[in-house]
This record gives structure tokens, sequence and C-alpha cells, in this order.
């Protein structure tokens, strides 16, 4: 059974039984539940996975990213980049931190620089020169 046609399936099921409900509120009904799993399974564990707080600053010359990651380890902290977005993975004893960032189109990721202070992950990032053609 594939997952798009599983609420149209329950919702047929119930129909049949005499139950009304729209399609939209059994997918509504399985995501929560998907979501309380997950929840239940990262508590089980001990080990907790979130996205990070993060904030995109744009400046004239420069983009700054920061991103909070409380306990990480520096060591874990890996930044892998393309053209148009930025990957952030960290990890700390009780946590597994991780996010995805859309770059504005002008930041040049290869010209990137970064600290971590206090738990605070800044990075920075140059903007691409615009080159203007001549005539």
């Amino acid at each position: 059974m594939e997952d798009d046609d599983a609420p149209e399936k329950i919702r047929r099921f119930l129909k049949a039984n005499g139950y009304v409900v729209s399609k939209r509120d059994i997918t509504q009904i399985l995501n929560q539940m998907a979501q309380a799993l997950e929840r239940q399974i990262e508590q089980s564990s001990g080990h907790i996975e979130r996205p990070l707080l993060c904030e995109v600053i744009r400046f004239p010359s420069e983009i700054k990213i920061i991103a909070e990651l409380p306990d990480a380890f520096e060591p874990s902290i890996l930044i892998n980049y393309d053209d148009n977005q930025l990957e952030i993975e960290a990890q700390s004893e009780t946590r597994d931190y991780y996010h995805l960032i859309n770059l504005p189109p002008e930041a040049n990721a290869k010209s990137r620089k970064y600290g971590f202070l206090n738990g605070l992950l800044e990075i920075t990032l140059q903007k691409k020169r615009n080159k203007k053609k001549s005539r």
C-alpha cells in the first residue's frame, strides 16, 4: 500500500461502515500520529534530533548565518554547501542537529568563514561580485 493511497482507503472503509470523514481529516490524523510516534522514539532513545534555530542576515557586502547549537561539540560540526544550499550538522550528548538553508542567490558559499562560541555558530559568506558586461 502506497502512502498516498492510505487516507483514501481508510476513508472508503469508514464510509462503508457508516462513518463519514474527509480524506483531509484522515491525512491530518495520520500525520499527527506519525509525529507523536517520532517524539516517543526520540524520548525513549534519549537522543533527540531537532532542527536548528537559524537566522540569515544580509549585509551590503556579506551574509551572516547564525545558528543555535546548545551543548554541541565543535569537532562534530559539519558544514557542506553547493551553489544555493548550506547544510549544517552537529551533535551533542543528547541531540543531533540538522538544518538545510537555502542561500540567497548573491551568496558565495565558497568564501565561507565560521566561528563557534557558547553554542552559537556564525557563518560569514561574501556576496558574489556583479560582473558588468561591457559593450
